[in-house]
C-alpha cells in the first residue's frame, strides 16, 4: 500500500522499527554476525516454496515504462510470474525522460512505492547511499541471509560483488542488475590484413613497428585507386573508445573519465594512482602527437561520430582502426604492442563481471519485505535471468533442447522484439546473466567474428589495475565533485591540444602544478581512503 510520508515520518518509523524488532516469535538469520531486520516470519509466507504468498499479496513497484508503453502485466514473462508467486504487481511507470523529476517527487514527501525495479533505477552515485542512510530505503543484508538464496549465493561465490553493493555504513540497501557475459574490453586495435598483404609487411608487434607500418600505409597507394585518400590510423572520442589504452605500451595503462568513469586513476600495490600526472602518460601523448603531426592519424578523430567512422571501416579505407568490432572482415585484431624501450603489452580490462547497482530496493513503507525479497530473489534464478535476456522459454526466442539446454532464436527480419521475446527490453529488467545463466543459452551461430573472439586474443594482455567500484559517502562525493570538476576539465583540455599540437614537454611542469592547485592532491586523499574502506570491507 502507498502512503504518504516526510522525511521526519520516514526516520522516525524506520527508528520505531528498529526498536521493536527484537519482539517477534521467530528471529531471521544473522549476516556476518548481524541480526537480520527481520524479526518473525509473516503468516502468509511461504519462506522456501511457492507460491511465495499463500494468500494474494499486491506489492506497487516503480519502474520505467518500456518503449512499447505496456504495463509489465503485459509480458507474459511477468505474467508467468505472478502465478508462480501469487504476488501481483501494481507497476507504477515512469519513461526514463521523465523519471528523473518523478524520483525527486518520491522522495521528498510523495507517495513511495514498496520498492524500486529496473536497470539502475536509482543512482548508485548518490540515490543509494543518501536514501540509505536517512531510513528511507531498508537494509537488505538481513533479508538477503534469510529469505534470498539465489543472492546470497551470488554474493558468497563473488565476495567483490559484496563489497561492491555495501554502503559506507556496512549495509546492502540496493540489489544489483549483472552481466558477466559482457566484454572485458571496449574498443581494441585492428588492421587492415587485406593492405597488410598487398605491401607484403607483418604485423607490428612494437609502436615503432606500427609507425612505420602507418607510414607505409600513407606513402603508398593501398587499395589501388591512385589518390593516396587511405587514412592510416583513425578511432572514435567516446566512451567507448579505448586509444588511451596504448598508452600501456609506454608503461602504465589510462583509462580516462569517457572509460567508465575511471578519470584516469589506477591503482598499484594498494595505492591509487592520478595516470594523467605520470611520466608515461606524457611519453604516450607525445608518440600520438608525432603520429598526427606526420599525417598518420585522422584529423577527424576527435570529432567524428560513430555513423562517420563505420562509414570509413566498411570502405575499408583505414589502415588501424580502434572499434569494437568491425563489420569490415578485413580488419583483423592487432595484438597490444611492447613499448619503446621493451615494456612489456598490456592493454586495459574492464571487469567480466559488469554489476550497476540500484537496480533493486525496498523502500521502508513496505510492509512485505520478506515476500518482496523472495519475490525479486526469483528474478536472480539463473533460469529467470536466461529469459529476462533471452526469451521466455517455449516461447518463439527460446527452444528447449533434449541436452537440456535452450536454443535461442535470431529475430526474424521486420519482427517485433517485444511480442517475439515476451520480455520488455532488458534495460527495464533486473537480472543476474551470470556464466551459469548464459551456458543454458545456445546462440545460432553467425559464422562471423564475435567480440568473444577479439577478447579471446587481448585476454593474454588485459590487466585490471582499475579505481573498484566502491561507494562514496555523500560528503565523499561533495569534496570529489568540486575538485573533480576543474581537474577533469583542464586535463581533458591540455590533452586534446597536446596530442594536436604538442609542446608538452615547455609545458608539464606547470601543468601538474597547476593540478596541485585545483586540489588534486586533496583530491586523490579522498580515493585513498574510499578504496582503504572498500578493501577492508568483508
Amino acid at each position: 500500500m502507498n502512503h504518504k510520508w516526510g522525511l521526519s515520518t520516514v526516520a522516525l518509523t524506520v527508528s520505531m522499527a528498529v526498536g521493536l524488532a527484537g519482539c517477534g516469535e521467530k528471529e531471521a538469520g544473522t549476516v556476518d554476525g548481524q541480526q537480520a531486520t527481520t524479526a518473525q516470519v509473516p503468516s502468509n509466507l511461504n519462506v522456501t516454496d511457492f507460491p511465495i504468498a499463500k494468500e494474494k499479496l499486491t506489492l506497487n513497484i516503480a519502474a520505467f515504462k518500456p518503449p512499447s508503453g505496456k504495463d509489465l502485466n503485459d509480458y507474459k514473462f511477468f505474467q508467468d510470474i505472478e502465478a508462480k508467486t501469487n504476488i501481483h504487481i501494481n507497476w507504477n511507470l515512469t519513461p526514463g525522460s521523465s523519471w528523473q523529476e518523478k524520483k525527486n517527487l518520491l522522495f521528498a514527501g510523495g507517495e513511495l512505492p514498496d520498492a524500486f525495479y529496473a536497470h539502475g533505477i536509482l543512482s548508485e552515485d548518490t540515490d543509494v547511499v543518501k536514501y540509505g542512510s536517512q531510513g528511507i530505503l531498508i537494509p537488505l543484508e538481513g533479508y538477503i541471509d534469510t529469505y534470498a538464496p539465489n543472492v546470497k549465493k551470488l554474493l558468497q561465490d563473488n565476495p567483490v560483488y559484496k563489497k561492491q553493493l555495501t554502503a559506507p555504513d556496512g549495509h546492502i540497501y540496493s540489489l544489483p542488475t549483472i552481466d558477466e557475459t559482457y566484454s572485458r574490453t571496449k574498443s581494441t586495435m585492428f588492421i587492415n590484413k587485406k593492405w597488410l598483404d598487398e605491401l607484403k609487411l607483418p604485423m607490428p608487434t612494437t609502436t615503432d613497428e606500427l609507425y612505420q607500418t602507418l607510414k607505409a600505409f600513407k606513402e603508398n597507394d593501398v587499395g589501388g585507386n591512385n589518390k593516396k585518400d587511405q587514412i592510416p590510423m583513425s578511432f572514435l572520442q567516446n566512451w567507448n573508445n579505448d586509444v588511451n589504452s596504448l598508452f600501456g605500451a609506454f608503461g602504465r595503462i589510462d583509462r580516462d573519465v569517457h572509460k567508465a568513469g575511471n578519470n584516469h586513476l589506477s591503482v598499484e600495490n594498494n595505492k591509487v594512482i592520478y595516470t594523467a600526472v605520470q611520466p608515461e602518460y606524457k611519453a604516450a601523448i607525445q608518440y600520438v602527437n608525432k603520429l598526427i603531426s606526420e599525417g598518420l592519424v585522422d584529423q577527424e578523430s576527435f570529432t567524428q561520430d560513430a555513423k562517420v567512422f563505420n562509414a570509413k571501416t566498411a570502405k575499408g579505407i583505414v589502415g588501424v582502426a580502434f572499434d569494437w568490432n568491425p563489420a569490415n572482415q578485413d580488419y583483423v585484431s592487432l595484438p597490444p604492442l611492447k613499448g619503446p624501450a621493451g615494456q612489456k603489452p598490456v592493454w586495459a580490462e574492464y571487469p567480466a563481471g559488469i554489476l550497476l547497482r540500484g537496480s533493486f530496493a525496498i523502500t521502508n513503507v513496505n510492509k512485505n519485505p520478506e515476500a518482496t525479497i523472495r519475490w525479486i530473489d526469483n528474478m536472480y534464478d539463473p533460469k529467470n535471468s536466461m529469459q529476462l535476456s533471452r526469451g521466455v522459454i517455449g516461447g518463439q526466442s527460446l527452444k528447449e533442447r533434449s541436452d537440456g539446454k535452450y536454443e535461442v532464436v535470431n529475430l526474424p527480419t521486420g519482427a517485433n522484439e517485444d511480442d517475439f521475446k515476451q520480455v520488455p527490453p532488458t534495460a527495464y529488467s533486473v537480472w543476474a546473466t551470470t556464466k551459469a545463466a548464459s551456458d543454458m543459452a545456445v546462440a545460432a551461430a553467425s559464422g562471423k567474428r564475435t567480440k568473444i573472439d577479439i577478447d579471446n586474443v587481448y585476454a593474454p594482455f588485459l590487466v585490471n589495475d582499475s579505481f573498484p567500484k566502491a561507494y562514496f559517502t555523500a560528503e565523499e562525493n561533495d569534496q570529489i565533485s568540486r575538485y573533480l570538476t576543474d581537474v577533469d576539465a583542464y586535463v581533458s583540455k591540455m590533452y586534446a591540444k597536446w596530442m594536436m599540437s604538442g609542446g608538452i614537454d615547455k609545458e608539464w611542469d606547470d601543468y601538474v602544478k597547476k593540478l596541485n592547485d585545483m586540489g588534486l592532491d586533496k583530491m586523490m586523499k579522498i580515493y585513498q581512503t574510499v578504496y582503504d574502506r572498500y578493501q577492508a570491507a568483508k
